[in-house]
């Protein structure tokens, strides 16, 4: 079991100096991301619709049923 877990160990050790060793470099292009945040921006109305058109069907249903099974 001591067998395993330091060979994990190592690998763990291995995997977190590739992952370093990947994120510290300095070559990447900055990105602009000011298009896909007003995109979402501008999405957030049509969604709120959606939402709720959603729930009022779920109330309308479930109004439905609670009518229905006081009636009867």
């Amino acid at each position: 079991m001591n067998r395993i877990n330091a060979t994990s160990r190592k690998f763990a050790a291995l995997a977190a100096a590739g992952a370093l060793a990947l994120a510290t470099n300095a070559a990447h292009a900055a990105i602009s991301v000011t298009d896909v945040v007003t995109e979402i921006g501008d999405t957030v109305a049509p969604i709120g619709l959606i939402g709720s058109a959603v729930l009022l069907v779920v109330v309308a249903v479930a109004a439905f049923k609670w009518v229905r099974r006081a009636i009867s």
